[in-house]
């Protein structure tokens, strides 16, 4: 059975998926957003799990998937260049392999694009950690999503710092190009989570972020395309000294990690 579209009139994006070991949730993720996409091209750069499998089983003649191989993080900063090269509509949206939007969010997308300038090259959207649980999200936080593909590259590396710049003059603030969507228009990352049976193989690129402060309970709606395990519809005795704790270690954690900067800059200087 074919995938659901959205009765709406074509939105000009292209859906960018750059993606390793990640088959927990790439399934779940761009059949999210297939009814916002013209097409979505998935660059695989390795997966030794079943997430080409996943991506294959999606029945929408939108996917293309492309396998590449990578051996530095610049690398991989460079594959979004030459996906933009392939991409022949006015948008493009990055989309990660655990970032899923819900339904309500795709068709306030769709509602918003027709009305950005275009002085507006650079649109974030919300996003919401689940931290640790599907019962515990964090506060809306805008990260860029959709560029406008005429005016928008990257450079750096995966990682931490790749960020995108304006084409003719990279000197230029984002804020003088970007717009940010209403906030009640988000998307859930799963970042926090086991993503894939290989996770180990991608060593410090699956473990560089840390759960946000504060954590919130969260009892739903969850994501439409998601398959969910052991979540709680309202808060109970065991959920709360959960959330407690998990607050308390984060908190800790932030600390600890605050403590070990300073110290080596002390050092170091």
């Amino acid at each position: 059975m074919s995938e659901p579209e959205m009765s709406t009139h074509s939105t000009g994006i292209t859906v960018h998926c750059r993606i390793k070991n990640e088959e927990r949730f790439i399934r779940a993720a761009i059949r999210s957003v297939l009814p916002l996409a013209e097409r979505v091209l998935v660059y695989d750069t390795g997966s030794t799990d079943a997430t080409l499998h996943e991506v294959a089983s999606i029945n929408s003649e939108k996917i293309e998937i492309v396998q590449k191989k990578f051996s530095t993080p610049q690398e991989l900063c460079e594959f979004r260049n030459e996906m933009i090269e392939r991409t022949t509509t006015e948008w493009y949206m990055v989309v990660d392999g655990d970032e899923i939007y819900p339904t309500h969010a795709v068709r306030r997308i769709a509602e918003e694009m027709e009305l950005v300038l275009p002085t507006v090259h650079r649109i974030a959207v919300n996003r919401r950690h689940f931290a640790e649980s599907f019962n515990f999200l964090s506060p809306t936080h805008p990260v860029g999503r959709i560029f406008r593909t005429s005016q928008i590259r990257w450079r750096g590396a995966s990682g931490g710092t790749e960020t995108p710049y304006l084409r003719h003059d990279p000197s230029v603030s984002w804020n003088q190009f970007s717009m940010r969507l209403p906030r009640d228009v988000f998307f859930f990352h799963c970042h926090n989570f086991v993503r894939s049976s290989r996770d180990a193989e991608l060593g410090e690129l699956r473990r560089w972020r840390r759960p946000p402060f504060p954590a919130l309970p969260y009892f739903g709606p969850w994501p439409e395309t998601f398959e969910l395990d052991g979540v709680t519809h309202w808060m109970t005795p065991e959920l709360f000294w959960t959330w407690i704790g998990l607050n308390t270690r984060i908190l800790w954690t932030g600390g600890l990690t605050l403590a070990r900067k300073l110290t080596r800059q002390v050092i170091g200087t």
